[in-house]
């Protein structure tokens, strides 16, 4: 992009933002008064699966509302994600989106946080994460609540390094249409029922994208020499997800149906081989998750809550590039070779929890089943062999995992509230999960908060995590017996609530044992490796300025004490500055800085360079005089950057580009 086109971005957007709010008019001091009562007051049950105050909950929580990730110009939950402390975006070489949390889950193997939509596991066995969560609009999401550090203790397996929960709305109504770079549009909706003279409740959020991705050059690939390549060439980074959400309410009883499913092309090639760059979308994740539940209340103190829940996992490949005939012995002009898979699994699971207050203590307990079954799992490749050579139909290979693979556990969760003082409170708490196939684990908590006044609250924590071996881990260990990973953490932390002024001070010392890493060598597999000890720091600043500026900023430092992992950066620096132009009418800015991130041991290329990305966006309500409609329009890399993610070693040497200039995108949402 030249610098003349970067500067009429930006005119246009101020032009925009003066053209539609002339005649806006101030909001009420009710209104203002809500906003800060909102951010002070959010509440939360995804700490203690008990209803408390955010900031009061053990351990660094983060709430982003609705309201604030619409203001702040995010279009998808992975986007909003990747501005919160400790957070960095990913992204693999097939395009699939995940992040990683203070260092933990290093850039290639990110599966190391619980995946929740409304409070439902998303989470496959099979790889131990799921590909459509993040693709999210904002647009259906009510708010995201996520946890930095050990989960298990409450949410057992996946809950590693964090938890995210993504709560979508449920009431209102509301209608979004939107366009972008690459050929791209958004859509979404809302609908919603209450009797008014009864307890029935209904809503339906739904929600579409498509983009047939920005011209990107893949530059050379791991291809030898003299064999053909695609590459450099354009990737194949199409996209398209849909997102539908039922629920049904009746008094206690709950039902809720959900369905996500993201198609996306083959980016830079499963094998780090560029596919052929047809704009189709080769790689098929859905998930499909069917929920009933019910609340009761046995006596004045006791209540409780049983819940059903069944979740399908499907990934499904097609045509999905492999190489040229001649990397796998081919010698003449054959096609290239492809392979067709299928990998479907069932979890059910069956929960029951208990709640108990007793004079200053408030006791939880949870006892739960799972049973999870591989339901289908097939691979076709026109090869003869895996090694080759090329065959002229497509022919029946072993998968990673067995269409007979089983798993079922037993879980156990108990909890003690025990409120000492009226501003001192200690949680303890322990959750045993016992499994069939694998180890059982104990993910022990215990936690201590106080409010020293309504400015300072003191806390403490220190919680244990584990992550299982995934079934493709387990089925592809190199080991007799491969162990589930573990984090115990120890944080510190302190929050500053000021009038116009929060501070956020966490400081933490992680212990990670049995990390499960691949090796890309022969044999090839799976195994477990030594302990790292890894400490940090995170600050977050929350501070407004008279009526026209708002300030959101973070600082993380992590560092791996006795040896380092690929791919984690020692710090972050996230900014985020929203200027009122004129009531209603704002521009948000948002930047996100990494520093040099440590390549592989035997990684002859330098460190991966400091990355910076600035994004910048503008939101004016009652757009035209329209009372509900609101007008949103950005550019993503605003500076022009060379934005890339890292690269295995000895595959794309100069890594994945992901943007090579800036992306336009607009968006109108009617809430009437």
């Amino acid at each position: 992009m030249t610098l003349r086109k970067y500067y009429a971005h930006i005119i246009t957007l101020l032009m925009l933002a003066f053209a539609g709010s002339v005649q806006a008019q101030d909001s009420s001091e009710q209104d203002e008064l809500n906003q800060f009562m909102n951010l002070l007051e959010q509440q939360t049950s995804l700490a203690t699966d008990t209803r408390i105050n955010a900031d009061f909950v053990p351990g660094m929580l983060s709430v982003l509302s609705a309201k604030q990730m619409e203001r702040r110009g995010f279009r998808t939950l992975w986007e909003a994600l990747a501005s919160l402390p400790g957070v960095q975006a990913t992204m693999n070489e097939t395009g699939m989106r995940s992040i990683t949390v203070r260092g933990i889950g290093n850039l290639f193997e990110p599966n190391k946080v619980k995946l929740l939509l409304n409070g439902k596991a998303l989470n496959a066995s099979a790889s131990a994460t799921t590909g459509t969560l993040y693709d999210t609009p904002i647009e259906q999401i009510e708010r995201v609540e996520f946890i930095r550090g050990p989960g298990s203790a409450i949410y057992g397996e996946f809950a590693f390094a964090g938890v995210v929960n993504v709560i979508t709305r449920r009431q209102g109504e509301h209608y979004s249409a939107g366009i972008e770079s690459g050929e791209g549009y958004t859509f979404s909706a809302l609908f919603s029922y209450a009797d008014p003279d009864g307890d029935f409740k209904t809503s339906i959020n739904v929600a579409a994208s498509q983009s047939e991705g920005e011209d990107i050059s893949s530059g050379i690939d791991r291809s030898p020499v003299g064999i053909p390549s695609y590459a450099p060439g354009p990737i194949n980074n199409k996209r398209d997800f849909v997102s539908a959400i039922l629920s049904v309410e009746n008094g206690d009883l709950n039902a809720l149906l959900q369905i996500q499913q993201s198609n996306r092309g083959d980016h830079f090639g499963t094998n780090n081989l560029l596919p052929l760059d047809d704009r189709q979308t080769v790689i098929s994740e859905s998930v499909i998750s069917a929920d009933i539940s019910q609340s009761f209340q046995l006596d004045e103190d006791l209540i409780g809550k049983w819940s059903l829940n069944l979740l399908n996992n499907e990934t499904e490949q097609n045509s999905l590039f492999l190489g040229d005939a001649e990397n796998f012995g081919g010698l003449g002009p054959e096609d290239d070779i492809v392979a067709d898979s299928l990998l479907e699994e069932q979890r059910i699971e069956a929960q029951i929890n208990l709640q108990y207050e007793v004079s200053a203590h408030k006791l939880f307990g949870a006892l739960i089943f799972t049973e999870v079954e591989v339901r289908d799992a097939e691979q076709f490749i026109n090869l003869i062999t895996p090694a080759g050579p090329p065959a002229p139909t497509l022919n029946e290979f072993p998968t990673p995992v067995d269409d007979s693979d089983e798993r079922s556990s037993v879980s156990l969760v108990l909890q003690d509230e025990y409120r000492i003082d009226d501003r001192l409170t200690l949680t303890a708490g322990l959750r045993y999960d016992n499994y069939e196939d694998i180890d059982s684990n104990v993910s022990p908590r215990i936690a201590l908060v106080w409010r020293r006044s309504d400015q300072h609250i003191f806390k403490t924590q220190l919680a244990r995590a584990f992550k299982p071996p995934s079934l493709i881990e387990d089925n592809g260990s190199l080991e007799l017996e491969i162990e589930s990973e573990t984090n115990d953490t120890l944080e510190f932390g302190h929050i500053y609530h000021g009038a116009d002024l929060v501070l956020r001070n966490t400081i933490y010392f992680s212990k990670l044992d049995n990390l499960i890493l691949f090796q890309d060598f022969a044999p090839f597999g799976f195994y477990n490796s030594g302990s790292f000890d890894l400490r940090g720091y995170e600050l977050e600043v929350e501070k407004s300025i008279d009526s026209e500026w708002d300030i959101n900023a973070s600082l993380s430092l992590q560092d791996y004490v006795d040896d380092k992992l690929p791919g984690a950066t020692p710090w972050m620096l996230k900014l985020g500055v929203e200027y009122a132009l004129m009531p209603l009418t704002a521009l948000h800015l948002q930047v996100n800085s990494f520093g040099s991130r440590d390549r592989e041991e035997a990684d002859t290329r330098g460190d991966f360079e400091q990355t910076t990305q600035a994004d910048l966006s503008l939101r004016m309500q009652n757009f035209n005089d329209i009372d509900g409609l609101t007008f949103r329009a950005g550019i993503l890399n605003v500076l022009d950057e060379d934005l890339k993610h890292p690269a295995p070693f000895d595959t794309y040497p100069d890594d994945y580009p992901y943007s090579d200039g800036a992306m336009l995108w607009a968006q109108f949402i009617y809430r009437p």
